[in-house]
């Protein structure tokens, strides 16, 4: 089972990985700075209707057969659900097309709204095959899958920017990045399809009816995080001059993939962890057990964001190869802020676990909800005025409300031993070292000597860590509790 996990978590990591390195194409090939903004803009809408379009049966899929409901018919009655609002969402869209371009943002771009429709319906009756996938325990199927995504997408971006094919050099390159998209979510279906047409013929309402009382909550939850992750992207293009908000979008996310190691791991972690909480639920020491874990977690982010601060700027030059996206350097300033918002964002991860585990997901979604509230009325002030500087630390204080909120809520619900103040302990001491290696790297001119401390410096962090770590032999916590 924990190589199975390893997979899927290591697929799901490496397909974050790759599409990643297209922010080097990307940068370098598209016309403009814009273009890369207006495709960013594009990935966020479709980021927000893929919660929509989902809503929520992934999760509910999982619960329900848990709860010992029949795998086959699960899947057979959430599959038919998912593909008739599907349907009727694609007929709505064709009908109103001109007003679903801009929904999008791009008033008169029927050609973006086609490319999203295509990969938005094949990607969204895919997701239930994927989580059979999971379920049935095929990670090697899940992941072969996976990855063959990814190198089409990645072979036709690569394809499309360089050396398009005559047929489609009449399209922009924002429209072949979206045509290579969609192919890649056509090639995942069809490899699906078997999955897919596992249906029967009947369809239990009262189920159904179940699994939406379940599932509404959680929708909310995924819409509140969706706007906190990719509301900012819609907005500087909506807010803001059309050239300029095109161009401050595209800074915003070429230096906002820098992140992208943090983002990884704290989506792979997430990915993982959430079975491993579900399994540890009735073991008598399951909560030393959550409160360890955080720890951990925060370690290691800790020492991903020193370590990724500590060579920032040769990483930036490495996979940013247009030198017109450093023209703001505002768009380095904002790196170590998105690393400690996505820090924070795997805290509240940790944290939040406690209302799933105890069916409190209505509180969870109230949370959530305030918090995307929050992200929009700041957003829509701040960015007239501040542009993507509002962005990026509009989202890390959103993050560590919701961290506090998750704390204090979680104490009084469903008691967790968690000990922050050495988690804010290693996230400061981290900080601290990465402002003592930039001034040691302003005094010393060689790169030897340079590097050597910045090794030095590292190790004393795990040093650190390895004082604070938990001491595992206590768990008096865990006999209290029980």
């Amino acid at each position: 089972m924990a190589g199975q996990t390893a997979i899927y978590g290591l697929s799901s990591m490496l397909g974050r990985f790759v599409n990643f390195l297209l922010v080097i194409p990307h940068t370098a090939k598209l016309s403009s700075v814009g273009a890369y903004g207006d495709i960013t803009a594009i990935f966020a809408m479709v980021a927000f209707l893929n919660i929509v379009l989902t809503y929520g049966l992934e999760t509910s899929y999982f619960n329900f057969i848990r709860n010992g409901n029949n795998a086959n018919k699960v899947f057979a009655t959430l599959q038919k659900s998912i593909m008739a609002s599907t349907a009727v969402f694609s007929l709505l869209v064709l009908i109103f097309l001109s007003q679903s371009a801009v929904f999008l943002g791009f008033e008169g771009r029927s050609d973006y709204v086609w490319c999203c429709l295509i990969f938005l319906v094949f990607d969204t009756v895919s997701a239930l095959p994927y989580a059979r996938l999971r379920h049935e325990e095929r990670p090697l199927k899940f992941a072969s899958i996976k990855l063959i995504n990814i190198g089409v997408n990645v072979g036709l971006n690569l394809l499309f920017l360089m050396a398009p094919p005559v047929f489609l050099q009449g399209y922009t390159q924002v429209t072949l990045v979206l045509i290579a998209n969609a192919v890649a979510s056509i090639v995942s279906f069809l490899m699906l399809l078997p999955i897919v047409l596992k249906i029967n013929i009947t369809f239990d309402w009262i189920l159904y009816k179940q699994v939406l009382k379940y599932t509404w909550p959680l929708v909310f939850i995924g819409l509140a995080g969706i706007v906190n992750e990719t509301l900012d992207r819609t907005l500087l293009i909506r807010l803001l001059p059309a050239g300029e908000g095109s161009y401050q979008n595209g800074i915003y996310g070429a230096f906002y993939k820098l992140t992208m190691v943090m983002t990884m791991f704290v989506q792979a972690y997430k990915f993982a962890a959430e079975p491993f909480f579900f399994k540890q639920k009735d073991n008598q020491d399951s909560r030393v057990v959550y409160a360890e874990v955080m720890f951990w977690f925060v370690a290691v982010c800790s020492l991903i964001f020193l370590v990724c601060m500590m060579f920032i700027e040769p990483l930036a030059h490495l996979f940013i190869k247009n030198k017109a996206y450093f023209d703001d350097l505002d768009g380095l300033f904002i790196v170590p802020v998105l690393l400690l918002a996505n820090l924070f964002l795997g805290i509240y991860y940790n944290l939040s676990i406690w209302y799933k585990l105890s069916n409190n997901t209505k509180i969870g979604a109230l949370v959530s909800i305030i918090a995307a509230l929050i992200t929009i009325v700041s957003n829509v002030y701040f960015i007239p005025i501040y542009g993507f500087l509002a962005c990026a630390f509009i989202t890390l204080i959103v993050y560590f409300l919701m961290c506090i909120a998750a704390y204090i809520l979680g104490n009084r619900y469903f008691k967790i031993p968690y000990q922050p103040i050495k988690y804010l302990a290693l996230i400061a001491i981290s900080f601290a070292l990465y402002l003592m290696s930039s001034y040691v790297e302003g005094q010393i001119s060689v790169i030897f000597w340079q590097i050597c401390i910045k090794i030095i410096i590292v190790s004393f962090l795990v040093l650190i860590i390895w004082m604070l770590k938990p001491k595992t032999k206590n768990n008096k916590f865990a006999n209290q509790s029980n």
